[in-house]
């Protein structure tokens, strides 16, 4: 019975981490594109995402590793309290970071295009007919 929970905490494990890491493509060319000021940047509160993706790795890692050797790593409680420092931090300042952005990219002559729904990211585009 011991063996068939290790596994499954090592399946739901690589689950959050193909999760994290899909989020992670996502957002990073979201990043992207704002860094390069793309024709048509898609933006919003993903900022988090990106900066607490190694606090969520971090403990997905720790936790097959915990299921495999019975022991937490070395530096267990270190690692975690920085990580966790950094990503909250990046849920505090997101908000800040997401009017600002939306403040510069209008100053920019960047239009809003409409959104779907209030959960739709902002798209800002140069010319109206990139929206779609």
């Amino acid at each position: 019975m011991d063996n068939k929970r290790k596994i499954i905490h090592i399946i739901c494990a690589i689950f959050i981490l193909s999760l994290m890491s899909f989020s992670m493509y996502i957002v990073s060319e979201y990043l992207l594109s704002l860094i390069l000021m793309d024709e048509k940047i898609t933006f919003s509160g993903s900022v988090m995402i990106f900066f607490s993706f190694p606090f969520v790795f971090y403990f997905v890692v720790s936790a097959v590793y915990l299921s495999l050797a019975k022991c937490f790593p070395k530096h267990y409680d270190t690692c975690a309290k920085y990580l966790f420092v950094i990503t909250t931090a990046s849920v505090f300042l997101s908000f800040p970071v997401s009017f600002y952005v939306d403040y510069k990219l209008k100053s920019d002559n960047y239009l809003v295009c409409p959104r779907i729904s209030w959960m739709s990211p902002n798209t800002y585009v140069k010319d109206i007919k990139l929206c779609d």
